[in-house]
């Protein structure tokens, strides 16, 4: 199941005595970890919650603790950690608790990833309701991110929230920190446009997907169709590419627009949302570019979302198709 399935479950009161939490995101372990401390009432919880580190402190500790009854009734909760490094012959005990758990018991089992190699991994999987904590993709990613602003009565559309993927990274503890910034930044619910995220949110991420934007304002269409395939390769996701290079092109407008206007290089920096020690060299390389060439990529880039979202075609295809119609023109 997934951490909302469990979430949901533990919230109608149908509490299984055995769970196991496998997956990468640390943050979803702490919400599941959360949503378990929210099934005991504050008054018994320091009685009837504990957590054991299996490798330090021994399966006899952890199994004495889960065979005991609750204090003031209910249920106790035990977490139970590092018990892949515990040896075979200890683990034979934790088997039989397995075959028999105590039903006011929920016992927790909390690790990354199981070795399959070894017998107590399928007991584990066999007797445990699994819990799947993965990291996330980043399509998951950016639903995660705009159901975690809904609920705090914001908004940010699919693109924008690819944007603020494509510069942070799916790590969820990152992207909670990143939403909580933009939030006190806008001071009260509304939306977060890609220039709040270009100006808030550093660049986390270690990916090629800004050099691919870096690779469009230098008008290097090699570099561009070669950057756009290696993604594509990666299993990047278009949608998310496509908040790349909408951005660039965005940019590069304003940039253009205000040179006309004979507004100051730092004016610009602030206004596009470009690092001020980047500005000289960006526009540099957008005086090269025509305006009209600019203003039709960015209204070209609405009909291209469009289009991925309905999968008219095939977005790798749609996206090669624009830029080299761009680059190309």
């Amino acid at each position: 199941m997934k951490l909302d399935e469990l979430v949901t479950q533990l919230k109608t009161g149908k509490i299984a005595p055995l769970y196991l939490l496998r997956g990468t995101e640390k943050y979803l372990h702490q919400e599941a970890i959360k949503a378990f401390q929210n099934t005991l009432d504050e008054s018994t919880l320091m009685f009837n919650w504990a957590e054991y580190s299996v490798a330090s402190q021994g399966i006899n500790v952890l199994l004495t603790t889960a065979s005991e009854y609750a204090i003031f009734g209910g249920r106790r909760i035990v977490i139970a950690r590092d018990f892949e490094k515990v040896s075979e012959e200890e683990l034979e005990k934790l088997k039989d608790y397995l075959k028999n758990p105590q039903p006011t018991t929920s016992l927790i089992f909390q690790a990354e990833d199981l070795d399959k190699r070894r017998s107590i991994s399928t007991a584990l999987v066999k007797a445990c309701q699994t819990v799947d904590l993965n990291s996330f993709n980043e399509r998951e990613a950016v639903d995660w991110v705009m159901n975690y602003l809904r609920q705090h009565k914001y908004q940010i559309t699919q693109l924008n929230a690819g944007l603020l993927i494509g510069i942070a990274g799916t790590d969820l503890f990152t992207l909670k920190n990143e939403l909580e910034k933009l939030m006190a930044y806008l001071g009260k619910p509304g939306l977060i446009s890609s220039q709040d995220i270009e100006v808030l949110v550093p660049r986390a991420k270690e990916h090629s997907n800004f050099e691919l934007g870096d690779a469009i304002i230098a008008a290097d269409t090699k570099a561009v169709l070669r950057l756009l395939t290696r993604q594509l390769a990666d299993q990047a996701e278009p949608i998310l590419l496509l908040a790349i290079i909408s951005r660039t092109f965005r940019q590069m407008l304003i940039a253009l627009e205000l040179m006309e206007k004979k507004v100051s290089a730092d004016e610009i920096a602030r206004t596009a949302g470009i690092p001020p020690f980047r500005i000289t060299d960006f526009l540099g390389k957008v005086r090269r570019w025509d305006k009209n060439k600019v203003t039709y990529a960015v209204k070209k880039m609405s009909t291209i979302d469009n289009a991925l979202k309905s999968s008219l075609a095939k977005p790798s295809l749609q996206l090669e198709f624009l830029l080299c119609e761009i680059m190309g023109r």
